[in-house]
């Protein structure tokens, strides 16, 4: 009797959570805005806890764990990650007026990476104009990061 209680009380409880989640994710009261908001949120995540990773791994190439040849296919790993980022970015539906928010996002994305790849031009050859190039496209993918952060900032 006890073990039915326990277990008609977590059904209850399950349930309890499933619909709240459903009510938050799928309100129809939401407007498009919100929801591109929401959607856009969860891929700057993303992109966030990739560059962190990312970053790690240049930690520990600036730490000499690491040395170029080691770094070459790890930064190969990371920019087909971004890539796989860059399409689902590609397919986010945006409300009329907010495509420049997109944009920025992708713009973002694909400075980002295109400084990773520079990165991994200047581990290969040591041509500093390499180097000089990613940290160029990184700050640039800040510009661009700038945009849709203020946006998110106004909209959650």
């Amino acid at each position: 009797m006890k073990n039915k209680k326990i277990f008609l009380a977590s059904i209850i409880s399950a349930l309890i959570v499933v619909t709240i989640t459903l009510a938050i994710f799928f309100n129809p009261f939401k407007s498009n805005i919100q929801i591109f908001g929401e959607l856009l949120s969860i891929l700057v995540s993303k992109s966030q806890e990739l560059t962190r990773k990312y970053q790690e791994e240049v930690g520990k190439w600036n730490l000499k764990t690491h040395d170029n040849l080691t770094m070459v296919p790890i930064t190969d790993r990371y920019l087909s990650q971004f890539e796989a980022l860059e399409n689902e970015a590609k397919n986010l539906n945006v409300p009329n007026g907010h495509e420049n928010i997109k944009s920025s996002f992708i713009r973002s994305l694909e400075s980002e990476a295109a400084s990773y790849e520079h990165f991994k031009k200047y581990l290969m050859t040591g041509n500093r104009s390499e180097d000089q190039l990613s940290t160029d496209n990184l700050s640039l993918a800040y510009q661009y990061e700038k945009v849709y952060s203020d946006f998110l900032s106004k909209n959650h």
